[in-house]
């Protein structure tokens, strides 16, 4: 009552309140603020502990969130996306965030990472306020102890860790999600202007935040029809606030809208994808609901980027609170907050009800803040219960309320940082190979660096390299589809996964045999992935299967020479043809190798394709570097017999013009000849 009196044009009087407390309630709010921070900074602590390398990797989805927000250096923020379409759509305001960690610390994990993390520390007292926001409608015995609970149990859920140290913008969501609510019910408490604008704000950027945002206007308009029915007097009075509420919203919220509006499939990428409609139908549904409602104590989200696989919510410290406080809410679910909660749970779960892989915690991040609640709310009502059958246990049951969650809480954070950090399979889930073999290239010296295609193009790679000067960044090579590349004037380092075709691997070192080959290893598990093949300054670079066939090539190419697989193979098999190019400077364009079977000028049969498929385009070449690349020309069955040319050559796949070759005007070069006598391939090269 004193606390509403003091309420006049929304502004209170701090100092009047003041007064009015005796010291006993100066004494216990002044506790209470420094039992607040102590939460807060061992919120931080958990949320910021060892960050950078634990998870141990940036794993693919992270790297993108760090790509995109890097790529926003140089450009006007009026000309930032207000919808990035990588990895399946995402809203903006996590990216626009990572922009600005970038722009304190460069492109790294804790970059990426520290935006998640300090949303996911500020969720403690963010559930604060809003448990103390709700405390009055919820009737809750002790005020101050609840709304402490409220954040010191968020620290208790695994869920709320694994998320926040997530680069990825879930924990945006549930900050901004908590603040919103926690506003709302102040604007509906103390009726004035101010507080429904600054709901209405927080409800429009939570719109730029993460996908499941989208069920909270069902939420809110079954609050508003709850309120129709049973309330229809305090909302009368407070129209006008909604409106103004409404209205903040909406002027928030409208970029986005002309943007989906100009753009309708960004709006339904994700969701199209993820349906479990579109999945299973119905029955899958169905199987669905039961994983949902395990959730909570039988079985939880086997993602291990996201849990500790299969871990549930609640441990069981925090089991009986939770289903008291589902209990008292469900007895009193004509009161307005009890239905918010109730129908709130409900609502906040159809993110991961209605997707595939259920129950997944990241789309249902927003119903974390109800689960900590209704914990809170549990422990309110049984400390409740001990006072009223022995009013003498009140401090004791309430310092057991407060070991009970400080327990569950640490045993969560060993869990997170011990068991789950032991966990067999994170190597691989965080990419921390490709993690490491960043870290290592940007902690190279100056030499050439080259690693296999698909370790170049991982965004992990990419992102973390992202600053680094283009010398020091790794040219493309396919050890798997022999798109070899050697620096015969430098010293160089090549980069292999373990699981490379081991024939390709031994060809490159017997083109490098002064060359030393080592392992990168993936940390304390000792895993091997990466091997690592050092050329030193001076060592030999040979080619002991060359047959030399110099011709020169336009645009700094040039063809050293060629070897053939041998000619056992009947007619109907393959002929395999390795070419050596030399490059003389830099190629301007990206070329397509051919090379052709024909007889009389006819081509009867051949395989075109980029260098290594792609791998190893001709506009990455380096000037005195060679290039061996290998092909397959698949012979016609039924070959009659007689003489056919093996010609070679190069040409740019957008115009099919050839490039030239010094002394040949077709823009190709005879290999040899293929002679077929009596089925039998007999070949015989050109020198």
């Amino acid at each position: 009552m004193v606390t509403n009196r003091l309420y006049r044009g929304g502004r209170p009087r701090f100092r009047q309140l003041n007064q009015r407390l005796s010291p006993i309630q100066r004494k216990e709010r002044r506790w209470f603020w420094i039992t607040l921070s102590v939460l807060t900074g061992f919120a931080f602590l958990l949320r910021l502990y060892h960050l950078a390398s634990f998870p141990s990797g940036l794993f693919w989805d992270e790297s993108f969130e760090g790509l995109d927000a890097y790529s926003l250096f140089g450009k006007p923020f009026w000309r930032w996306p207000l919808f990035f379409t990588a990895i399946n759509g995402r809203e903006p305001l996590f990216v626009y965030l990572v922009h600005l960690a970038q722009s304190l610390w460069g492109p790294s994990a804790w970059s990426v990472r520290v935006v998640s993390a300090t949303a996911g520390a500020l969720l403690t007292p963010a559930l604060v306020w809003l448990g103390w926001e709700l405390a009055p409608a919820l009737k809750v015995n002790y005020r101050k102890q609840f709304a402490l609970w409220n954040g010191l149990a968020v620290m208790a859920l695994l869920w709320s860790q694994t998320v926040a140290r997530l680069g990825q913008r879930m924990s945006l969501f549930a900050l901004l999600e908590i603040l919103f609510f926690a506003a709302l019910w102040r604007a509906w408490r103390v009726a004035t202007r101010r507080w429904w604008i600054i709901a209405g704000i927080l409800a429009g950027l939570s719109f730029y935040t993460y996908l499941s945002v989208r069920v909270i206007p069902v939420l809110l308009a079954l609050m508003l029809g709850y309120a129709l029915l049973c309330r229809r007097a305090g909302l009368r009075s407070r129209w006008n606030g909604i409106a103004v509420g409404l209205v903040a919203a909406l002027i928030v919220v409208v970029p986005l809208l002309i943007h989906f509006a100009r753009q309708p499939a960004d709006l339904s990428m994700r969701t199209d994808e993820v349906n479990i409609l579109n999945h299973g139908g119905f029955p899958a549904l169905f199987g669905n609901m039961g994983k949902v409602l395990g959730m909570a104590f039988v079985k939880g989200d086997l993602n291990d980027r996201l849990n500790y696989p299969g871990r549930p919510v609640l441990d069981a410290f925090l089991l009986v609170p939770f289903l008291v406080g589902l209990f008292r809410i469900a007895r009193r679910f004509s009161r307005p907050a009890a239905f918010f909660l109730l129908v709130g749970l409900g609502c906040l779960l159809l993110s991961t009800l209605l997707s595939i892989e259920a129950p997944n915690f990241g789309r249902a991040i927003g119903a974390l803040p109800i689960f900590v609640l209704l914990i809170a709310l549990g422990l309110d009502q049984l400390l409740a219960w001990v006072s009223r059958w022995r009013p003498a246990l009140w401090l004791p049951g309430s310092m057991v309320a407060w070991g009970l969650l400080s327990l569950s809480a640490a045993l969560t954070a060993s869990v997170y940082f011990v068991r789950y950090a032991r966990y067999p399979s994170l190597f691989t889930t965080w990419d921390t190979g490709y993690t490491q073999v960043a870290h290592d290239i940007a902690a190279a010296p100056e030499i050439r660096l080259y690693a296999e295609a698909d370790i170049v193009a991982h965004p992990t790679l990419q992102y973390l390299l992202s600053d680094q000067p283009a010398a020091k960044l790794p040219l493309s090579m396919d050890i798997d589809n022999r798109c070899l590349r050697v620096a015969p004037d430098m010293p160089a380092r090549y980069y292999i996964k373990a699981d490379a075709d081991i024939r390709g691997v031994d060809l490159l070192m017997s083109y490098l045999p002064d060359s030393r080959n080592g392992v990168l290893l993936s940390g304390s598990a000792e895993q091997r992935w990466v091997s690592i093949i050092e050329q030193p300054a001076d060592g030999r670079v040979q080619f002991p299967e060359l047959r030399p066939l110099p011709r020169s090539f336009q645009d700094g190419i040039e063809l050293m020479g060629y070897w053939v697989s041998p000619p056992a193979t009947d007619a109907g098999g393959r002929l395999y043809a390795r070419l050596f190019w030399r490059v003389t400077g830099r190629p301007t364009q990206s070329y397509t190798v051919f090379i052709h079977l024909s007889r009389a000028g006819e081509v009867l049969a051949g395989s075109d394709d980029l260098p290594g498929h792609g791998a190893c385009v001709t506009s990455d070449w380096r000037p005195n570097e060679i290039v061996v690349t290998e092909m397959q020309l698949a012979l016609p069955i039924n070959m009659l017999d007689g003489m056919y040319d093996v010609m070679v050559g190069l040409y740019r796949l957008e115009t099919m013009q050839r490039l030239e070759v010094a002394g040949n005007a077709d823009g190709q070069v005879r290999l040899g000849l293929i002679q077929i006598r009596q089925g039998s391939i007999h070949w015989s090269g050109q020198n």
